[in-house]
């Protein structure tokens, strides 16, 4: 029986992340992978905080840039 290979996925961050903050993302996105994850780690300050975190197929956008503009459009559009 084969072991099932790690899902690759790409952490976008606002800043760099320490050691800690590493193994905390990979251990809740490896809960749900059978083989667990192999993450690539990148750093864009636009992001302002928070982070997105892309598996191949989902985007997970926890970002503060993404936040404020929701809350933007939202403001904007008011209750159309």
């Amino acid at each position: 029986m084969h072991k099932p290979l790690p899902t690759k996925i790409t952490v976008i961050s606002a800043f760099e992340l320490d050691d800690e903050q590493r193994k905390k993302v990979e251990d809740v996105f490896g809960r749900k992978r059978p083989g667990g994850v192999v993450a690539d780690y990148l750093v864009d300050d636009s992001l302002i905080g928070g982070l997105v975190v892309f598996d191949g197929k989902t985007v997970y956008d926890g970002s503060v840039k993404t936040k404020l503009a929701n809350i933007k459009e939202k403001l904007s559009h008011g209750n159309d």
